[in-house]
């Protein structure tokens, strides 16, 4: 039923903007990039029984979109491109000390630690559809030189349902994993610490949240830049979330954050407000080589790299390579698009991964 009130709104849109002598599109697009230090992608999510090495950070933001934009003209004026989508997002991001790594491969393991380990954790991850509003401008020029501009503005609105933001930090004694002191902080849906294992879960209403994109393109004779801003002044709201704030001890010892041994703390349901990072993606490309540079930065994921395109018979075939440790390959052509990349051929032991699809129709 929604989706047919979506393809109402889109078809209405459609005949409002033949009269305006408008090129209409409809698209889909799928994207996925995903990265996990210390162990495989598949090992983060399932358990780290495969090979370990340090790290720092999971990443994952995976997001799918049905949309319908329309270019307008206006006595052979052109106003830019609006589209509009439905679509639904999975975002997760776990930073943590290398020693906290560590110490939950142990866990996992059931192994012993070689000695006391830091415990600094830090959980954003939500899971929500969305509806989104995105303006691109025509290009334009702002002086008498051969230089072409481009903006475009996205706005996002989600109502997530499954969340989890959290803090962890504390020490963990050697050599039992099981003997540590902590301190957590921590929003829910459904509890899914390690700890208080018997911590009730709570009725929770789904949120709202919203987020922005910013993004300028500068054409100047063969060179192409571009830069985006994407999640500005991101903000999610939930009226009765579970949150649970404690000190948990097991053992008292030099490092302990707790004043007792045992536990102290509550949970409750209250109204709570998260935020997540700001994601910056740039490009420098040379359009007679078909060669272009990419920068790509999350918080602290970053990755640098460099891709070589090809017009064939079949369309546009590119090959990329980036650091850290990810090669890959794309095809486009003027009705689909698909790019993927990883950093192994043995996808399930991959760290890194990237995959992108679309398609469109034009009218």
């Amino acid at each position: 039923m929604r989706f047919c009130r979506y393809l109402l709104l889109a078809l209405l849109v459609a005949g409002f903007s033949d009269a305006l002598n408008a090129l209409n599109e409809i698209d889909a697009r799928t994207s996925i990039i995903a990265s996990s230090e210390p162990v495989s992608i598949e090992d983060m999510v399932s358990g780290w029984d495969g090979d370990y090495q340090k790290g720092e950070l999971a990443y994952a933001d995976i997001i799918w979109d049905i949309g319908f934009a329309k270019t307008i003209d206006i006595n052979d004026k052109t106003f830019g491109k609006l589209r509009i989508s439905k679509g639904y997002r999975i975002y997760y991001y776990l930073k943590f000390d290398e020693e906290t790594a560590d110490y939950y491969r142990a866990t996992e393991q059931k192994l012993e630690l070689d000695s006391n380990k830091t415990l600094d954790l830090e959980v954003k991850h939500f899971e929500a559809p969305s509806i989104s509003l995105s303006y691109t401008s025509p290009s334009f020029d702002l002086s008498t030189s051969n230089t072409h501009y481009q903006f475009e503005l996205s706005s996002h609105f989600y109502q997530p349902g499954h969340f989890q933001f959290g803090e962890v930090k504390g020490i963990a004694f050697s050599p039992d994993p099981d003997e540590f002191s902590a301190t957590i902080d921590y929003r829910y849906d459904q509890f899914k610490l390690p700890w208080l294992e018997e911590e009730q879960n709570y009725e929770v209403e789904k949120g709202f949240g919203y987020s922005f994109d910013l993004g300028l393109s500068v054409d100047f004779e063969s060179w192409l830049a571009s830069v985006k801003a994407a999640d500005v002044l991101a903000q999610f709201y939930w009226q009765d979330a579970g949150v649970t704030v404690a000190c948990l001890q097991t053992k008292a010892g030099e490092g302990a954050v707790c004043d007792n041994t045992g536990g102290n703390g509550k949970s409750e349901q209250k109204e709570i407000v998260e935020t997540i990072p700001v994601t910056y993606t740039g490009l420098l490309a040379r359009k007679d080589l078909d060669l272009s540079l990419h920068a790509y930065q999350h918080d602290a994921y970053y990755r640098f790299g460099i891709e070589k395109g090809q017009q064939t018979a079949l369309g546009r075939l590119g090959f990329f390579l980036y650091y850290p440790r990810l090669v890959g390959m794309s095809w486009q052509t003027s009705v689909f698009n698909v790019q993927f990349g990883a950093d192994t051929f043995n996808f399930n032991q991959a760290h890194n991964v990237q995959l992108s699809m679309g398609a469109n129709w034009q009218w």
